[in-house]
């Protein structure tokens, strides 16, 4: 599971940074994106416990958007340094 896990997050990493993702969820405000995530999460408790597999559901899951957020956060502080110079 822990091999899933890695691999999981380098394709994660690839398709959030090569854009591959709608453009509506691209370009969601950063309060937005925080909320689809903990409802994301939430559903994924559900549809884990529902098919016996909760780690590896909510696992995947919290990893794919955690990688989201932490690209929407890392776009804002850069625009914000950009402005700095």
């Amino acid at each position: 599971m822990l091999l899933w896990f890695i691999i999981f997050f380098i394709f994660s990493q690839i398709v959030i940074e090569k854009e591959w993702l709608p453009s509506k969820i691209l370009d969601m405000r950063l309060l937005h994106i925080c909320f689809l995530t903990i409802a994301s999460i939430l559903f994924s408790v559900l549809v884990g416990i529902l098919i016996s597999q909760p780690i590896f559901v909510v696992g995947s899951t919290t990893i794919f958007l955690s990688t989201l957020t932490s690209w929407k956060y890392r776009n804002k502080y850069d625009k914000v340094e950009s402005r700095k110079r």
